[in-house]
């Protein structure tokens, strides 16, 4: 439907003097709007950009998330961890089709809180400028 969408997740934790935490597994729920559910995992790094087409959970792929939800309807996913970690994250649409299709849809918003944890903590280093 000249869709193009990214769920962009990021972990939020670690000491940033070293580097970030990493996301680890992620696990998700994905549902039609017939509440059909399927399953996916998924590893990242500190980010995990995840197209929503083809493949959610490489290598394995049945079915693909275009013939679960087919153009014309819609779904929802939950995404989550095990680990008692802080994830948050955004989602981004573009369509080609803004150009000549006054209701085509792209535009981007952060995602609704995935992880409330309080075992997550971040360390930012503050460096002051010789003068």
């Amino acid at each position: 439907d000249g869709n193009d969408t990214l769920v962009i997740i990021n972990r939020l934790g670690g000491d940033l003097r070293v580097g970030a935490s990493t996301l680890g597994t992620l696990f998700g729920l994905l549902y039609d709007d017939l509440e059909n559910v399927i399953t996916f995992s998924t590893n990242g790094s500190c980010q995990r950009i995840l197209p929503l087409s083809g493949c959610l959970s490489p290598p394995s792929c049945q079915p693909r998330i275009e013939t679960f939800i087919p153009s014309g309807r819609s779904g929802w996913a939950k995404i989550y961890s095990l680990s008692d970690i802080g994830i948050f994250g955004a989602v981004l649409n573009f369509n080609a089709s803004t150009r000549t299709i006054a209701n085509a849809y792209s535009q981007g918003r952060n995602l609704h809180p995935l992880t409330l944890s309080s075992a997550a903590s971040i360390t930012i280093p503050i460096m002051f400028p010789n003068c």
